[in-house]
């Protein structure tokens, strides 16, 4: 048997919590934010609210997990057994293909042939956040393709690389120079692994965030959280080349202010929104 950890949290936390899992130990976290349709029978959770499904193969494992969410974030979660047979196919029924501008995002277990124009972009969700279907992604994804279309080789540094979405899209959308970087070390391995598995790993230098990166760059990308982006924004705004777009991501419509506060030596461009979420954009 397969032991599930439910537990609700606010919005802006998910993708936080979901990570933490990841680390405690989750084989695959599902998260349902009424960002798509939950499963035929399924309520959504309330506005600004998202449950998380974490699966693990042991009770302890589990119950550790509730604990450091509970400490955490204040999520009083609860345990229930599911088959493992069951799990196993059923989270997959909540990944499909997705199209974002000319980048086309697929499970590996879909065979389907890629869209005329589209570059595949075959991404394996589990150990590392970021699949392409929330919004703060998807917000991302369309940015960087329009980015790279009107400026062909430019230089990308995608901090918080998670899964490695971003970055292996730009390799596909013809970026130069990349760098991803992230602080959890199985979010580094997992980026590795899918921008090997899609034929870019030669493009991308994946690296521990920390280091100071050598050079600028000519788009900065951010999908994170809210405080988090506020904090970071002095190494941010040394990495942005002069000219150069910096696009900010993970956070709430409610949180814009805030975090544009930070950044205000830059010119900041239209923002972008899709349901709750918000993308924001400066030109250094």
């Amino acid at each position: 048997m397969t032991v599930c950890l439910l537990a609700e949290v606010a919005a802006e936390q998910a993708e936080a919590a979901s990570g933490l899992l990841h680390l405690s130990g989750a084989s695959g976290v599902e998260i349902r934010d009424g960002e798509g349709l939950p499963p035929p029978g399924v309520a959504p959770p309330p506005r600004g609210r998202a449950e998380l499904r974490g699966y693990f193969e042991a009770i302890s494992d589990a119950d550790a997990a509730r604990a450091v969410l509970a400490e955490r974030f204040g999520a009083s979660g609860y345990l229930e057994e599911v088959r493992e047979e069951l799990w196993a196919e059923s989270w997959k029924s909540h990944f499909h293909p997705l199209q974002i501008g000319r980048i086309w995002v697929v499970p590996p277990w879909i065979e389907a042939d890629t869209p005329e124009g589209a570059q595949r972009l075959v991404l394996e969700p589990g150990m590392a956040f970021g699949t392409g279907s929330h919004a703060t992604t998807t917000l991302c994804l369309a940015a960087l393709d329009r980015l790279l279309e009107a400026r062909p080789g430019a230089s990308v540094f995608d901090v918080g690389t998670g899964s490695g979405i971003l970055a292996i899209a730009a390799a596909k959308l013809g970026a130069g120079r990349i760098l991803a970087t992230d602080d959890d070390p199985i979010a580094v391995r997992v980026a590795g692994e899918n921008a090997a598995r899609n034929g870019v790993a030669g493009a991308i230098e994946i690296a521990a965030a920390g280091a100071e990166p050598p050079g600028l760059f000519d788009l900065v990308v951010a999908n994170i959280l809210a405080n988090t982006l506020v904090a970071l924004a002095p190494f941010l705004l040394q990495r942005l080349a002069s000219g150069g777009t910096l696009l900010l991501s993970g956070l709430l419509a409610a949180q814009a202010d805030e975090v544009a506060g930070a950044f205000a030596s830059l010119r900041e461009l239209p923002r972008q929104r899709e349901q709750d979420w918000m993308l924001l954009s400066f030109q250094g």
